[in-house]
């Protein structure tokens, strides 16, 4: 092989490994800024949904404050005005069923948008969760922890409560369900990326808002796994990513809890929202290097065989002189080098040796 070949493949391998190594390194950076504004994302998205949710509920807890403010302000044995009370302020709560329990004995006062409030017969409101969680409240109105499925409405219910008190004694608790399908879908709206979207667990590690309703109010063994990382997040007063596998995906999340439910609140998504930006870069990574390293060899052989042209006229110039001196030939000629470097002083020295 050439020397004039030789020396651009041997410039040819560190280049290679050069660009290959930067290329690396480029496709990496870009890959962790990606993933960077990714959970920039989540988060804002994230917060938004917090806002939104704690908005949705916010209305409908004050209006349950001032009905048990209104409710307290008669007798509770007055069971005719509590149901004129409750057809005059059912359509304002923006709930769908209202109903008072009146303390004493249970009895539950029902009003919704299918008839006239009346009583329900047989009920004990003191034997339900949300009742308990009422008298334990500290007075306060509040979201009850259990949330169900209501197939009337058919969507999950959260029960909002509000205490009643006379003369420092509770006497009634206020009870309202809503369904929480515009909260879910108006959530769910909030996507920043494609596969971006916002889901919701309970204490009971059910799920309680999802983009598939098959997994609402069902235990999955993803969410421990997201349970226990979020908690390590908040124990260490982390706002980070975590990472796990559903549905065969590698997906990330962003989590916080919502103290009001007892719900964390996640947004996730996967890999795939910035694959396909990634392989772009990697192809124009790829089509760069080759480009780059063609037009670089090309000047890198152009200038060589510039610079050792003069190895080839030594050669003629040698050659010559030992057909002079092995009597092959009648006369040599002598080199016609000028450069002032290592070639130009091997030519002088030639023909001066000729010239001898």
């Amino acid at each position: 092989m050439k020397l004039s070949n030789k020396i651009p493949l041997l410039l040819s391998i560190p280049l290679v490994v050069c660009f290959i190594v930067i290329g690396m390194i480029n496709y990496n950076s870009s890959k962790s800024d990606a993933i960077h504004y990714a959970d920039d994302g989540k988060k804002n998205a994230l917060n938004a949904t917090m806002l939104y949710v704690d908005a949705y509920f916010a209305g409908k807890l004050n209006f349950s404050e001032k009905f048990a403010a209104i409710i307290g302000e008669g007798s509770m044995y007055d069971e005719s005005r509590i149901l004129e009370k409750l057809d005059t302020l059912f359509a304002p709560s923006g709930l769908n069923a209202l109903y008072v329990a009146r303390a004493s004995d249970g009895k539950v006062f029902y009003k919704d948008d299918t008839k006239s409030s009346y009583v329900i017969s047989g009920m004990d409101a003191r034997t339900r969760p949300w009742y308990g969680e009422a008298v334990n409240n500290n007075g306060k109105a509040g979201i009850a922890d259990d949330v169900y499925f209501d197939d009337r409405l058919k969507t999950v219910v959260a029960t909002i409560f509000a205490p009643v008190y006379q003369n420092g004694k509770m006497v009634a608790v206020i009870g309202g369900d809503l369904g929480i399908k515009t909260l879910k879908d108006n959530v769910l709206s909030l996507k920043f990326s494609p596969t971006n979207s916002i889901f919701a667990f309970d204490k009971k590690d059910r799920f309680v808002i999802h983009q598939n309703h098959e997994f609402e109010l069902k235990k999955h063994d993803v969410i421990p796994v997201i349970k226990s990382h979020l908690d390590e997040n908040i124990k260490n007063h982390v706002f980070g990513p975590i990472e796990y596998t559903f549905g065969g995906e590698t997906k990330t999340a962003i989590c916080k809890q919502y103290d009001r439910l007892n719900w964390s609140v996640c947004s996730t998504n996967t890999t795939a929202d910035y694959d396909e930006s990634l392989a772009s870069l990697l192809k124009q990574n790829i089509t760069l290097f080759v480009v780059s390293l063609v037009i670089i060899l090309g000047i890198v052989i152009a200038i060589i065989r510039h610079y050792i042209r003069p190895i080839s006229v030594i050669e003629k110039g040698l050659y010559d002189f030992f057909s002079f001196v092995n009597h092959e030939s009648k006369s040599a000629e002598l080199i016609n080098i000028n450069s002032q470097d290592e070639f130009g002083s091997m030519a002088k020295a030639i023909n001066e040796n000729i010239e001898r």
